[in-house]
């Protein structure tokens, strides 16, 4: 009875001793969880970032575009193709080809850098508009959610120190746009903004000849 009784208790003592190393580890695991948390939690936030549709605002993108190639920025697009959302930046480089650099809309990363020269813009995005009437117009404010004013306001995040010149409702492709001309003290920009959700279909900032 004595040697069952020693082994029982030689049992509770291991199981004690496997119990404290099974918490060790499960400790030791999270701890490496928690490590790991911050990348995780990064490619969430870019994630996040890209389904609520925070672009990068023009004076960002060219910025951006600046560090890669030095020059004279003299046009920004917003593009949209094959699911992806990125600013092509066009800059002007004295004594050196003129180029292209493209980078993601949403994280400033630069894509690509080309040649002017060599660059081809047949597939860009084209957003097509249509004219409509006063009537029309008005019977179209009635059927979106955001304002001129509302609509102003999103497009104005894009450029630095702009005020709003023109702005039409159309109706394409299925969807209601605010189409939003800006002057800027570089230039000109025009602006869609989707009438319902806020989202910035496209932008386009021309900078003025300073030559």
């Amino acid at each position: 009875m004595m040697n069952k009784h020693k082994l029982w208790i030689g049992s509770i003592s291991a199981a004690v001793l496997l119990g404290g190393s099974a918490v060790a580890a499960s400790s030791s695991v999270n701890g490496q969880s928690v490590q790991t948390t911050p990348s995780s939690t990064s490619q969430s936030v870019t994630q996040d970032q890209s389904s609520t549709g925070k672009l990068l605002t023009g004076a960002q993108a060219k910025a951006a575009a600046l560090k890669a190639a030095e020059g004279k920025v003299d046009d920004i697009d917003l593009e949209r193709r094959n699911g992806q959302t990125f600013y092509e930046v066009e800059i002007d480089r004295k004594g050196s080809n003129d180029v292209v650099v493209r980078l993601d809309a949403y994280t400033g990363k630069i894509l690509a850098v080309v040649d002017d020269e060599d660059y081809d813009d047949d597939d860009d995005y084209n957003y097509n508009g249509s004219a409509t009437s006063t009537s029309s117009n008005q019977s179209a404010a009635k059927q979106v959610k955001l304002t001129e004013a509302q609509a102003s306001a999103i497009a104005l995040k894009q450029v630095t120190g702009g005020k709003v010149t023109e702005i039409e409702l159309d109706h394409d492709d299925g969807r209601y746009v605010y189409e939003i001309e800006i002057r800027t003290a570089d230039g000109e920009a025009d602006v869609d903004v989707d009438a319902n959700t806020g989202k910035v279909l496209s932008f386009d900032q021309d900078f003025d000849d300073e030559d």
